[in-house]
């Protein structure tokens, strides 16, 4: 018995089935250039967000540089002097640097610098407190008048009244061991003086009261005048009968 042979199928040409090989191949060329165009468009918008980014933060570290700075010498838009008196500026690094141990100072009275975690409370004091004591007051916004303790007593009441006019941030007291006869300090500046100038002394109060780097309140809570030590009685003379 004869089998019939099975007729071979033709692959249909591109007339039979209607398709252009060409175009087929034109549409994934045209896809893959479509693909590489968006992906170089990604990568610009990446490398333009970057480049923003950059910037953003190199402004910020320069904004924040300038800042620092200025507050390190904040001091900047005070006056220089003060009824003929220089006010002089001074570092005012340091601020919220506690320590236990002492402090050697750059400038005598201090100003700024390291100092006490614990401030003290403004006053009147009749005794000289330690320096990393005072300088926590300056920080927070409180001036000292500070003077010799060999200055004229009248003198000393006088600075003890113009305290006392203030409700708060005003400290006095004695300050051995330095040169002018009369200091007037704030955190970073103080003016000094070689006589007592009572006008002086209370504009320095009214500039730069409250004016410390941080905003803590200081009443007036220490109220102990000074008194000079009395003076040491020499030897007695010997009494005539005793000659």
């Amino acid at each position: 018995m004869a089998v019939a042979k099975k007729k071979k199928r033709r692959r249909g040409t591109a007339a039979s089935t209607g398709v252009d090989p060409n175009e087929k191949r034109r549409e994934r060329l045209e896809a893959r250039r479509a693909a590489k165009a968006e992906a170089q468009r990604a990568a610009l918008k990446r490398a333009r967000r970057n480049r923003l980014v950059r910037r953003s933060v190199l402004f910020g570290v320069l904004a924040l540089s300038i800042f620092l700075v200025v507050r390190q010498f904040q001091d900047i838009s005070g006056p220089d002097e003060i009824n003929g008196h220089e006010v002089t500026r001074f570092s005012s690094e340091g601020e919220n640097q506690h320590t236990q141990d002492p402090v050697t100072y750059e400038m005598t009275p201090p100003v700024s610098g390291a100092h006490r975690a614990t401030p003290p409370a403004c006053g009147i004091y009749g005794t000289q407190m330690e320096d990393e004591l005072l300088v926590h007051g300056l920080e927070h916004g409180a001036v000292a008048v500070l003077y010799q303790p060999t200055l004229a007593l009248e003198d000393v009441r006088r600075i003890e009244r113009i305290a006392g006019g203030s409700d708060s941030h005003v400290i006095t007291m004695p300050y051995e061991g330095m040169e002018p006869v009369v200091s007037v300090a704030s955190w970073g500046e103080r003016m000094d003086l070689q006589e007592l100038d009572q006008a002086a002394v209370r504009s320095y109060i009214e500039e730069f009261r409250e004016e410390g780097p941080e905003d803590r309140p200081c009443d007036m809570q220490e109220d102990t005048p000074f008194e000079p030590p009395e003076a040491t009685p020499g030897p007695a003379s010997p009494s005539p009968e005793a000659t």
